[in-house]
């Protein structure tokens, strides 16, 4: 197939643009589609400025294909999220000029960013764009690392194991360059690398972060593929230090690494190779998730063993009093294993079964317990919460909504603001009011885009109760505001729904105008949430693709003449 750039910029930004943690109601589809015109419209305006002659000359000549941006540097919007026992990570929205063009720059040059992925030794997943993925680039198949981590622990003697402190937080800009051409060519050839292609990647990705230089956005695509980019490097890096070791003794998730070898003198040395080569690209191991052992532990898993236990050995279905043991054995696991995702295996659990209306109350108990223990997981509650009340119209929106305010109180009061939005998420789906005093009082202060347009569109839909600062946020609409912070996303949607009045002709601007001319949407309050049957159906197509991975890996490294089904990881 011909490569098209602007197949692939279409993609990358209509699926693979705001962080997918958000709901439904957050779309870029629109934005994706007609990206190449915008960009257009906001280079003849002058939104952003492509500077040929301060990239440069090389022995008095112009360095063919260098140029620089002059961009308005913006600010990110944060959402924090839960990760796994009390950690926490943010996830964020970036200002669409310069994520636009940071995807434009990656699509038009994909061939030479595959050349920079071909470096990648030990990760066995595929970074390859298009508009058939989920999110733009294909996903992580985890049944692949599992696959390889099962085959790395039954023929090696010793394993390390490592991954780095706040990977994408750390990444150093710079770095991105290093990793292309090659760090000390970088650093003894400024001049020369100024205004080459990862040159431009490092001025865009420092634009959507305010110019800062430590740290890339957690939530759009692009960052996944400059990860890999840098990544890659690194692998070659440690191939070249480490030529014994090849893609069968090590897996790479990203930044986890795991590695196989015959001896704890070859285990110390793999991983003081490692913690050497990353430090030269100013990121650092982390120690408490960093170790050598003789055998590997399995404890991690004894709780999945445990739940796949229960299930396999009754023989009645799963309803009642059975139903009910089974949701106490959930909760006492999450309780028990804070790291590890019990809750999400749970209702994947829960998702894919029948009910009669006789359990829903029971359910519905696990599913507010749940959303205490396990806030990652809300996204999946909500879901099903709203799939039980379109299919039953039996859940008791009275104490979801009461419960529900409690929760979402306290985490707006926390700066949480994942568990803030699917908590109202949940609510304007159930069509039950808000009324809270205190999200009030706490609102003005709060700076996210997405809580505010849930909350200004459960307000139309006369489901918020609460006094939002409509004067306060209208009063904020200005130019340079648009331009340069988080809140250009709710000045854009409130505008366009009526909700917030126009102030200062931003409608008009260079930046807004061609989106207004084209409506684009990045805000339809006519989403709601994904049915639990197509749910189960793309899990179920998303095993089997995965499934076919595995049984190639396995045929790869135990030869091709391997008969029969593999059991699944």
């Amino acid at each position: 197939m011909a490569f098209d750039p602007a197949n692939i910029l279409s993609a990358l930004l209509a699926k693979g643009y705001f962080p997918k943690e958000l709901p439904l109601v957050f779309t870029t589809t629109d934005f994706g589609r007609d990206v190449g015109e915008i960009l257009g419209e906001w280079g003849a305006q002058k939104v952003y400025q492509i500077d040929a002659k301060s990239a440069g000359k090389i022995a008095g000549k112009s360095k063919s294909g260098s140029y620089l941006y002059d961009v308005p540097f913006a600010e990110l919007e944060v959402m924090s999220k839960p990760k796994r026992g009390y950690e926490r990570r943010d996830i964020h929205i970036t200002h669409p000029t310069p994520q636009a063009l940071l995807a434009r720059e990656l699509c038009e040059n994909w061939p030479a960013v595959q050349k920079w992925l071909s470096r990648r030794r030990f990760s066995e997943d595929e970074i390859a764009i298009s508009s058939a993925y989920d999110r733009s680039v294909k996903g992580i198949n985890f049944p692949m690392h599992r696959a390889k981590k099962s085959y790395l622990t039954a023929t090696s003697d010793w394993i390390v194991k490592t991954d780095i402190t706040r990977f994408y937080p750390s990444i150093y800009t710079h770095s991105i360059a290093w990793a292309a051409y090659g760090k000390e060519p970088v650093k003894a050839g400024l001049k020369k690398y100024k205004g080459s292609l990862a040159d431009r990647l490092d001025i865009l990705v420092r634009a959507t972060n305010r110019n800062q230089t430590v740290g890339i956005p957690i939530g759009p695509e692009t960052s996944r593929i400059i990860a890999e980019v840098i990544s890659a490097r690194i692998d070659d890096d440690f191939s070249i230090r480490n030529p014994s070791l090849d893609r069968s003794s090590i897996d790479r998730l990203q930044d986890d690494w795991l590695i196989g070898v015959s001896s704890l003198e070859k285990a110390e040395h793999a991983l003081s190779s490692i913690s050497s080569i990353y430090r030269s690209y100013n990121l650092e191991i982390n120690g408490s998730k960093t170790a050598i052992e003789r055998l590997i532990a399995q404890s991690e898993d004894r709780w999945l063993s445990e739940l796949n236990s229960f299930l396999s050995h009754g023989s009645s279905s799963l309803s009642g009093a059975r139903l009910r043991e089974f949701l106490t054995l959930c909760l006492r696991l999450q309780t028990e294993n804070m790291n590890e995702p019990v809750m999400n295996y749970a209702l994947a659990v829960v998702e894919a079964k029948r009910y009669s209306s006789a359990d829903v109350e029971l359910l519905e108990s696990f599913l507010l317990k749940a959303a205490v223990i396990s806030p990652i997981s809300l996204a999946s509650i909500c879901r099903i919460f709203l799939n039980f009340e379109v299919k039953s119209g039996s859940v008791s929106k009275t104490r979801i909504r009461d419960r529900f305010t409690i929760l979402a109180e306290r985490s707006l009061e926390r700066g949480h603001h994942f568990e803030v939005i699917w908590l109202l998420y949940t609510l304007r789906g159930l069509k039950t009011q808000l009324v809270s005093k205190r999200i009030s009082e706490m609102i003005p202060e709060t700076q996210s885009s997405a809580i505010a347009l849930l909350l200004l569109d459960m307000k139309e839909k006369g489901l918020c109760k609460c006094s939002l600062p409509i004067g306060k946020w209208e009063g904020e609409i200005s130019e340079d505001r648009i331009l340069g912070d988080w809140s250009w996303l709710r000045t854009y949607e409130g505008i366009r729904h009526g909700w917030l009045s126009e102030k200062n002709n931003v409608k008009a601007h260079p930046f807004f105008k061609p989106m207004f001319d084209r409506d684009i949407v990045f805000y339809d309050p006519k989403k709601n949430i994904e049915t639990s049957r197509k749910v189960r159906k793309v899990r179920s197509l998303n095993r089997l693709e995965d499934k076919k991975d595995v049984l190639d890996f396995i045929k790869l490294i135990r030869g091709p003449n391997i008969l029969g089904e593999i059991s699944d990881y």
